[in-house]
């Protein structure tokens, strides 16, 4: 039972119950006494109600297997992560136009000891949507979801010892970058966080805001109210872009920011003996940790590749990249020695395929170790393709 409790949807349908329940008692006495901050605040919390409910149904579709999809639902906490932060950038713009009308045009506040009542009862409330949602606020409280994050925490730890000499980036900046990467699998989690948060410093405002207008009796009272207003407007932006940025590049699947694409390329063919050249090598952060590579390797012959595929594999894993795609390629050449190709298998019809690919045309990297040993090996004439062929090949 107490698994149960604990679980994601259970505490998101909780405080689903609690804030759309509050939403409706703060909406009407906020315009009732006419207050601004009350009534922003409101609307904060329909906007936390959408935000849980996006959050729930994000948290059980990702479960879900598909046979449509190849990757299941893995983004849909990911697409949930980024309607909350779209959700909560606009109530934030919704607020702040209210907030400078109410400047300009000042309205008196009634009734200021039932705008603090409310406000400390909605204080309440998120103090408890804070406690629910707990480690779920930072980059480094989170240790990813399911059963497999401990197996990970591991991984990513024997990874940065490997790693610390500058392989992937350096020192501290990849501790950093890898406990952001192994955060964002809560990232759906975060931006239900992010709304509770928001709606805290919201009641906080409110209670703060009702007190002064209370017992203070200055003209200048007025513009308490939409000026603690737009100063909750700039916290929840302030922690709010920064969820909207991460999830659009998960989205647009851009490179993790901890992985270099030219300095894993480099690191590649200076440890893998055999590897001549390699490709078309594509990497993208499908959600949270999980990373997936595709790339052309170029060999000389298929014997070789058999005997780097498991140390290829390895490689990757090292780096965090637990699928992968690893298409061989075997150099052709006569005994004149004919330029290397830039991929053995690309399209025929060149014009029209470059138009379909999905970045254009990759860019070879070869480092001029392994050019020497391919030329070398030439020119001593012990490379025959035909010999081997014939050989089986296994793959990885």
């Amino acid at each position: 039972m107490g698994n149960k409790f604990n679980s994601k949807s259970c505490r998101l349908l909780v405080m689903m119950v609690l804030t759309s329940t509050f939403f409706l008692a703060e909406i009407i006495v906020g315009y009732i006494t006419k207050s601004m901050a009350l009534v922003a605040d409101s609307f904060h919390m329909l906007s936390d109600v959408v935000a849980l409910f996006v959050g729930l149904f994000a948290v059980r579709i990702s479960k879900r297997r598909s046979d449509k999809n190849t990757f299941g639902w893995a983004r849909a906490e990911v697409l949930g992560a980024l309607v909350n932060a779209v959700f909560l950038l606009a109530l934030c713009f919704s607020i702040l136009v209210e907030s400078l009308k109410r400047i300009i045009e000042p309205e008196k506040i009634e009734n200021a000891i039932l705008i603090v009542g409310v406000g400390s009862g909605g204080l309440f409330l998120n103090l408890v949507g804070l406690f629910l949602f707990r480690g779920h606020g930072g980059h480094g409280h989170s240790h990813g979801g399911g059963g497999g994050s401990h197996g990970h925490s591991h991984a990513n730890s024997n990874r940065t010892q490997k790693l610390e000499n500058g392989s992937v980036t350096s020192g501290e900046d990849n501790n950093k970058k890898a406990t952001q990467l192994q955060s964002s699998t809560q990232m759906n989690m975060r931006g239900v966080y992010l709304h509770v948060l928001g709606d805290t410093l919201g009641s906080v405002i409110v209670v703060i805001s009702g007190l002064m207008i209370y017992f203070i009796e200055e003209n200048w009272v007025i513009y308490i109210d939409p000026g603690m207003s737009i100063l909750m407007v700039i916290i929840i932006m302030k922690t709010t872009i920064p969820l909207l940025k991460e999830s659009s590049l998960i989205l647009l699947q851009t490179v993790p920011t901890h992985i270099n694409v030219e300095e894993v390329q480099e690191r590649l063919l200076d440890t893998i003996n055999g590897v001549l050249s390699i490709h078309e090598f594509h990497v993208w952060q499908l959600a949270g940790n999980r990373i997936i590579a595709s790339c052309h390797i170029k060999c000389r012959t298929p014997l070789d590749y058999v005997s780097m595929a498991r140390d290829l594999k390895n490689f990757f894993h090292e780096l965090g990249i637990h699928s992968t795609t690893i298409q061989p390629e075997f150099e052709e050449m006569d005994q004149d020695s004919s330029p290397i190709k830039e991929c053995n298998y690309a399209c025929t019809n060149h014009g029209e395929c470059r138009n379909f690919t999905c970045c254009g045309e990759g860019t070879k990297v070869m480092n001029n170790r392994n050019k020497s040993l391919l030329m070398a090996s030439i020119l001593e004439g012990d490379y025959q393709m035909d010999d081997v062929l014939s050989e089986r090949v296994s793959t990885v």
